[in-house]
């Protein structure tokens, strides 16, 4: 088996002339991260931690890894940036290193890596995660003192060659390196502050070399391309509101108080890094200040539960949301404006497939699916006189209703299906009332490549009539999503694969599709980057019309796990809230669109003389609301448009031609099924020939 060499001195040896060295000499890590050393997968995988590089020497603060905790153990991984060399090359790694500390401390350390064998459990043996083939452990008692030294880890060799029962453990391509450092044991049970424990870790460089490295010369360091995050564009930086450790995995923004603005309920999961009992959940209310700004008015703790999935939607029809809560059961609960709960029906042993419009009538109805009879029968649950009836539409035997929705955007609905098994790992789309396997599939994708990934989103993205998918390019147990995949539906059949980001970018939410800048095309939004560059917000203008082709990115604090555009400002703009697990809150990157509108729609004698959207009248209103229009010129496409405060339609007012003049249209406070809309901000927007106006009104209980 595997053992690892230990060579240690103070500034006593001579380098070896030819290896690969990152040396942090232009200022940068070179692709490095650092992150908690003891924590694998979900948020832990990107709690990066800070640090600098200054005379080409890396320092890292360690305090997040003790930070809250009553017997801190600073922890630290660094992760080197895609290798790509063959592991065959090199037979050890070096590094020189100090602590920032008043005193040595005692502690530990191991090396450990990934190659094409454990790709989907970087770092890990794919056969045992707590197995060791994978990595190499340190010195126990390894004393870090504040001068510098050297450390060496040596892989051992076997007549030139790696045992026979290890070869696959140090063989084919090297991705990533990983060193990990704790750095202060400390007295068993004894409580300390985390001010007593080693704060700061200095690399001044790390060298990975061999006999067989050494003999081709040296090679250079693989090189890393960073994903720039930009200032502030359409939409301005991030602003942090703190709600709750922990927070996010699901959630939404609805009005909780009735009072107009979008408020945010989410579920949150442990209690954040640095907790002690991070097997705990619970939900959260937060309150919106009516200019994007939350605080917390309530939580509650739940116990631990493995899946947690909160939708709202107006499901008794009253014009006030419902929260759809889900565990192993489905909870529908009614919010009164003091912000008390009503239980308005409990559904045992059901998943959350959705809520949407299911025949037409204006009001949302909730799919779900029986988690524990033979099958998967799909359902839809409607509510009338305070009665939940279920209706069964159709029954899979070996796949799961996962998403439906109107992805084809012709006014019906359709059903993403999900493979029960891996043996034959697919995803299906069918029209509502057909199961896999009954009829032709308007799309079907085989992902028996990637175990445990999940559809990032499904639609008719460029608007050919064809169903298209976006998934990872590849998904791993820990790091999870990896590049963007795009797979477009062809008419003749089949798909096309479009690779529109490689595995070095992270995907860390799903890809919300909506119209950001109201330009009648939808966009798209996510949470991505890497270790080196850190995560953000990527905002991909024109969607699936133009995929990674205009792209604007904003850096993220700590990580984001789902991104939720709404207006939360109420200029009747689409705003972007992202929740994040690590700091414990959201972050609101508030849209310019409206005073960009304004920019180059001002002065008065620089506008074209073409069209002017009038301000609305009485406003706010009740039930009714006249919004004027006048036209320069006869006009061969006009369209009015209504939306709520998340981007949704709620109705088209009109389409069609106009001559010049001025108009006025009444808008009823109905939707396209004639119901009354809840009160709130709505915007209106026209499209006159191509170019877009919208202004803002509120309707009155």
């Amino acid at each position: 088996m595997l053992y690892l060499a230990l060579l240690l001195s103070i500034g006593l040896w001579s380098r070896f002339a030819e290896a690969i060295t990152w040396d942090f000499d232009d200022g940068t890590t070179q692709g490095w991260a650092a992150k908690e050393g003891a924590a694998a997968g979900g948020s832990a995988e990107f709690n990066l931690f800070p640090g600098q590089v200054k005379d080409g020497v890396w320092t890292i603060d360690v305090s997040p890894s003790v930070a809250g905790k009553k017997y801190p153990t600073p922890l630290v991984q660094v992760v080197s940036p895609t290798i790509g060399y063959d592991s065959g090359l090199f037979d050890r790694v070096r590094v020189r290193l100090r602590t920032v500390h008043h005193r040595p401390t005692v502690g530990a350390f191991l090396l450990s890596w990934t190659n094409e064998y454990n790709r989907t459990v970087p770092g890990h043996d794919p056969a045992d995660l707590f197995g060791d083939r994978f990595s190499l452990i340190g010195q126990a008692g390894f004393v870090y003192t504040t001068e510098w030294q050297e450390v060496e880890i040596t892989l051992p060799e076997s007549d030139g060659e790696v045992a026979p029962s290890d070869r696959e453990v140090w063989e084919g391509l090297l991705r990533d390196i990983r060193l990990s450092f704790s750095l202060d044991w400390g007295e068993r049970n004894v409580p300390r502050s985390a001010a007593e424990v080693v704060g700061w870790l200095e690399i001044d460089w790390i060298e990975l070399t061999g006999v067989e490295e050494l003999l081709l010369g040296e090679l250079a360091p693989p090189s890393v391309e960073y994903f720039h995050f930009e200032g502030a564009k359409l939409f301005a930086p991030p602003v942090f509101s703190p709600i709750a450790p922990g927070l996010g995995g699901s959630g939404v923004l609805t009005d909780l108080d009735a009072d107009g603005d979008l408020d945010l309920f989410s579920i949150w999961n442990g209690r954040g890094p640095g907790s002690d009992n991070p097997f705990v959940n619970g939900w959260v209310m937060a309150l919106n200040d009516g200019q994007g700004t939350f605080e917390k008015v309530h939580t509650e703790e739940i116990g631990w539960m493995t899946y947690l999935n909160v939708r709202s939607g107006d499901l008794t029809g009253d014009g006030q949301d419902e929260i759809v809560f889900a565990t192993s059961d489905i909870a529908v609960w009614s919010i009164e404006p003091d912000l008390q709960i009503e239980v308005l029906t409990q559904l045992p042993d059901r998943r959350l497939v959705g809520l949407m419009d299911w025949d037409g009538d204006g009001e949302i109805e909730l799919f779900s699916y029986h988690t524990v009879a033979a099958g998967r029968a799909l359902e839809v649950w409607e509510v009338e006189h305070g009665e939940w009836t279920a209706t069964p539409l159709v029954v899979a035997e070996n796949h799961a209703p996962s998403r439906i929705g109107d992805f084809t955007g012709d006014g019906g609905l359709e059903v993403l299906w999900e493979q029960l098994s891996s043996e034959d790992n697919t995803w299906i789309v069918m029209d509502l009332e057909a199961a896999p396997g009954e009829g032709d599939p308007l799309l079907e994708a085989d992902i028996r490549n990637m175990p445990f990934a999940r559809p990032l989103q499904v639609g008719d993205f460029d608007d050919d009539g064809q169903m298209d998918l976006l998934t990872a390019v590849e998904h791993n147990l820990f790091e999870g999503t990896k590049g963007l995949l795009l797979w477009r539906g062809q008419s003749t059949g089949g798909v096309e694969k479009t690779v529109l980001y490689d595995d070095r970018l992270f995907v860390r939410s799903r890809v919300v599709v909506r119209d950001l800048n109201g330009d009648g095309v939808d966009d798209w939004t996510f949470v991505g980057g890497d270790r080196a560059s850190g995560l953000g917000v990527f905002v991909e203008w024109g969607g699936g019309a133009n995929p990674a082709k205009e792209v604007e990115r904003h850096r993220l604090a700590g990580e984001g796990s789902q991104v939720l555009p709404g207006d939360v400002d109420g200029d009747g703009d689409l705003d972007l809230v992202v929740f994040n697990r690590i700091l414990g809150g959201v972050q609101v990157l508030k849209s310019s669109v409206g005073e960009q509108r304004t920019a180059v729609l001002t002065p008065e004698v620089a506008r074209p003389a073409q069209h002017r959207l009038g301000d609305s009248y009485p406003n706010p209103f009740n039930p009714a609301v006249v919004i004027p229009l006048e036209l320069a010129t006869d006009a061969a496409e006009v369209s009015l448009r209504v939306y709520d405060v998340l981007g949704r339609r709620v109705r088209q007012v009109w389409q069609g031609p106009l001559g010049a003049g001025t108009h006025r249209f009444t808008w009823d406070g109905r939707n396209e099924q004639g119901k009354e809309v809840a009160a709130g901000v709505y915007l209106y927007q026209v499209e006159v020939d191509g170019r877009v106006e919208a202004k803002k009104t509120t309707k009155l209980p």
